[in-house]
């Protein structure tokens, strides 16, 4: 297979910063380090962060025109390093790759909290380093994961961040069976953090202030889809606060955990409104220009717990892929693009009726 790897390929790049992007003929990626993969990408997703790339979010941190975008990328390995012959990565593998790329093993974030925030990191693909809005993109081996055959690439793309991400999320909020968990932000995370909330066990609460959220949330398969749902507006804030905050538990009433994956400043203070005493909740909405709102006589009087993730370690990431062939979790994709449409699916995402996410798809 690695015979047939051309030397040049078409990649959709940053033109500028705010100035959306162009598609060119670039190099194919062949300086493999020695547990770096070459994938054939035959799908990468359209995230928040992809579009924070573009507003020059990320530039102190390396992000420039010119940059590859897309961290959720997906495909098959066509080549590989010398030390990934002794892994289990294989030529031909159907992989995909959290961000991380270039992790050192050796820091205390790679040892205590997982490699996503080694100390020492080469870069973060699509944000730093190149991604996967291109026909080959290179990755580390170490952090990527098997894909089953039972999920086409258009679907496992978006695991490599949404569902990664919102994963991460609900371990950290420490969900358990039988617990009630609301999840805030009804789309790309959010759609798959009520799925994999239900396959562990909780009874799951899903809002959102758009009905677009909703739907999509009760289109998954039945013994995925949420207890209760809301559409919250300025109008029926107050009354599903105070309904919530009621609710579940005869003592100490409202929601066990809560997860956020929308960035408006206010749903920290919001939810905690009805997270109950000694809850925990986890925000992982990432607001690029606004500070976060907090209640500190909720989080004090309470006792609460308010915590943030950036995306599950890569050991974690298989065992998501793995549980989401397993109970037949749902990706909802509204539209795949080709690359020389990047543009077209750079507004498309921006707006408000979407819907899951988009794939570029080769």
């Amino acid at each position: 297979m690695t015979d047939n790897i051309p030397q040049t390929m078409k990649a959709a790049v940053v033109k500028d910063f705010k100035k959306g992007y162009e598609v060119r003929d670039v190099k194919v990626p062949s300086d493999l380090g020695p547990n770096d993969i070459i994938v054939k990408i035959g799908a990468a997703g359209y995230c928040h962060t992809d579009l924070q790339v573009m507003e020059g979010v990320y530039e102190s941190d390396g992000a420039k025109p010119g940059l590859i975008g897309s961290h959720e990328p997906c495909g098959t390995v066509v080549k590989i390093g010398s030390e990934v012959e002794k892994s289990n990565i294989h030529v031909g593998d159907r992989v995909g790759s959290i961000n991380t790329y270039g992790f050192c093993g050796i820091c205390n974030a790679c040892k205590k909290q997982g490699q996503q925030l080694c100390e020492n990191m080469v870069g973060m693909l699509g944000l730093t380093i190149n991604g996967g809005f291109s026909e080959y993109m290179k990755a580390d081996a170490r952090v990527v994961s098997k894909i089953p055959a039972s999920i086409p690439f258009v679907e496992a793309a978006p695991l490599f961040c949404a569902g990664a991400t919102v994963y991460g999320a609900l371990l950290a909020s420490g969900v358990k069976k039988g617990d009630w968990l609301a999840i805030v932000g009804i789309g790309g995370l959010g759609h798959l953090g009520v799925q994999y909330a239900k396959m562990m066990g909780a009874k799951v609460v899903a809002i959102d202030n758009r009905k677009e959220g909703i739907e999509t949330v009760n289109s998954v398969p039945s013994h995925l889809k949420p207890d209760k749902t809301f559409i919250v507006d300025s109008d029926s804030e107050q009354d599903v606060i105070q309904e919530l905050q009621s609710s579940f538990y005869d003592s100490n009433p409202g929601v066990d955990r809560v997860v956020i994956n929308a960035e408006a400043r206010g749903l920290i203070k919001f939810s905690q409104q009805f997270l109950r005493k000694g809850g925990t909740l986890v925000d992982v909405g990432l607001p690029s220009d606004q500070v976060l709102e907090l209640d500190p006589f909720a989080l004090s009087f309470k006792e609460q717990t308010v915590k943030g993730r950036l995306i599950c370690t890569p050991e974690q990431c298989q065992k998501m892929i793995n549980l989401h062939a397993e109970h037949a979790c749902k990706t909802h994709i509204e539209k795949t693009y080709p690359v020389d449409q990047i543009n077209e699916m750079f507004e498309h995402y921006k707006r408000k009726d979407l819907r899951g996410r988009l794939c570029m798809v080769f």
